[in-house]
């Protein structure tokens, strides 16, 4: 295609040139040719053809040049059509949410009425990759890119079929169908090289991967997975940015206070402004905020945190927000929180979050039943994906909480029991005075198990399950089964 747009240039009709231009440059940008596309466009007669200035824009902008995008994007715009490659570069440009909503739902009208010979596989596969950073349908986005992969299949475009599945895994994250994105990652390809799409998204596999082991409680995991995505030199945004936010949250999750400067420092560097619709700064603050209040800052954290009560549209930085506020003992800010995080469309580990939330400030104002009842439902939208990370907290009141709901009664006592195995394995203080089969029992003892019962769910003697129960009294200095449980919460603060 390249070599044809060139003749066409050194021919007599360069308009001819121009139509090819604007019939491929999206499949140009999304193959990773875009430093000779660029070039295509500066060698065209009529280089200031408005045309060409917004797909030199799009070339700019994967090229890592935010700068030289916005004023090629400006230029172009001035005197530009209202049609289909104006369109799609603002699917590509446009900073803030509402005119990449506006480019977007023009776009889904420009789509019906592609040509025959339009590249429609690239124009789908676009749309579907600005639905999801716009986070306002996700089964729509999730459906453009199912189909972009399929028509790309078909038009044999193999690296519109690898981009446009990669996207759908992410979107079917954001989503929180994690079990079906890891399934497409399994079937994913490599890419053959380091292609300009692949560096513009900034690790996208291994960010998704990341993403999904934070929320499921697998920390450390979920560190080394970003450790492999994260470039201190690239711009902070993206998918980069994304790694570095839950690397962050990962890092004070297990406590890793000798990297907090660090953390920091990643966080210092992540984009102050809206990218692709996605609003960064609202993200780094609320990430900062937790990093503040980590390091016992409670009034930076709230300093940080006080302007993202007046921004929409990040419903996760919400949820994390709802519960930084709650454990700031200010329950009312916590609400507000709460409302923007509904307000947004919250995916399944986001509710999570918040019911949990949601449970702990019902039971410290004195609402027991409210409180069991919103953890129930926590509970209830966590099993099908083992969404495990807003369980996994020191928090004195959540974990109570956890430890009174098997006598309260939860309809999924195997999940509970697993809430509390994975709670109690992430205990690095109890990790280092029980061993690895006390620890079991003693995550049993949590529940309304009695010994025989302990035995056979654990498939040991019932004499060797009361030895370890002497063996974790002694070790916790107790007598009773109540005071090694509240020794076991007091042990994980």
């Amino acid at each position: 295609m390249i070599d044809a747009i060139r003749q066409e240039l050194a021919s007599a009709e360069p308009e001819n040139a121009r139509s090819m231009l604007r019939k491929n440059w999206l499949r140009l940008i999304i193959e990773s040719h875009t430093s000779e596309l660029e070039q295509l466009c500066l060698e065209h007669p009529d280089s200031h053809d408005p045309d060409l200035l917004l797909i030199r824009a799009c070339c700019r902008d994967l090229a890592g040049d935010s700068y030289g995008a916005g004023y090629l994007r400006g230029q172009g715009l001035r005197t530009a059509p209202d049609d289909f490659v104006a369109c799609f570069t603002e699917l590509l440009l446009a900073p803030d949410a509402s005119t990449k909503a506006a480019a977007a739902d023009r776009a889904h009208v420009a789509l019906a009425q592609c040509e025959p010979d339009d590249d429609y596989s690239s124009a789908l596969f676009l749309l579907g990759w600005t639905e999801v950073r716009l986070r306002r349908d996700f089964p729509r986005a999730i459906g453009l890119l199912r189909s972009a992969a399929e028509e790309a299949r078909m038009r044999g475009r193999t690296e519109t079929h690898r981009l446009a599945h990669s996207n759908l895994a992410f979107a079917l994250t954001q989503a929180g169908r994690f079990t079906e994105a890891e399934q497409i990652l399994d079937m994913l390809p490599l890419a053959p090289r380091s292609t300009d799409w692949d560096q513009f998204e900034g690790g996208l596999p291994e960010a998704i991967r990341g993403c999904i082991a934070y929320w499921r409680g697998d920390f450390e995991e979920a560190i080394a997975l970003f450790e492999s995505v994260i470039n201190e030199a690239s711009s902070g945004n993206n998918f980069e940015a994304q790694a570095r936010l839950y690397y962050v949250m990962s890092l004070i999750a297990l406590h890793r206070d000798t990297r907090y400067d660090a953390a920091a420092n990643l966080l210092e560097h992540i984009s102050r402004t809206d990218k692709h619709g996605i609003p960064w700064d609202t993200l780094r603050r609320v990430v900062a905020a937790w990093l503040a209040h980590a390091e016992g800052q409670s009034e930076r954290a709230r300093a940080l945190a006080a302007p993202t009560l007046a921004r929409t549209g990040a419903a996760v930085a919400h949820a994390l927000l709802a519960e930084l506020y709650r454990v700031l003992g200010e329950p009312e800010l916590s609400g507000q929180a709460f409302r923007l995080a509904a307000a947004a469309g919250m995916p399944r580990y986001a509710r999570v979050s918040t019911l949990v939330t949601s449970a702990a400030l019902h039971s410290t104002a004195g609402r027991g039943q409210k409180a069991h009842e919103q953890l129930e439902r926590a509970l209830e939208n966590a099993a099908s994906e083992r969404v495990f990370a807003p369980f996994l907290t020191e928090d004195p009141v959540i974990n109570d909480l956890l430890a009174a709901h098997a006598n309260w009664g939860s309809n999924d006592p195997g999940f509970l029991h697993k809430v509390l195995e994975k709670q109690s394995l992430h205990s690095t203080s109890v990790t280092g005075i029980l061993t690895d089969r006390e620890r079991e029992v003693l995550v049993c003892l949590r529940t309304t198990m009695t010994a025989e019962e302990i035995a056979t769910h654990l498939r040991i003697a019932y004499p060797t399950v009361k030895s370890h129960i002497r063996s974790i009294y002694r070790k916790l200095e107790v007598t009773t089964r109540r005071d090694a449980i509240s020794a076991s919460v007091r042990n994980s603060r």
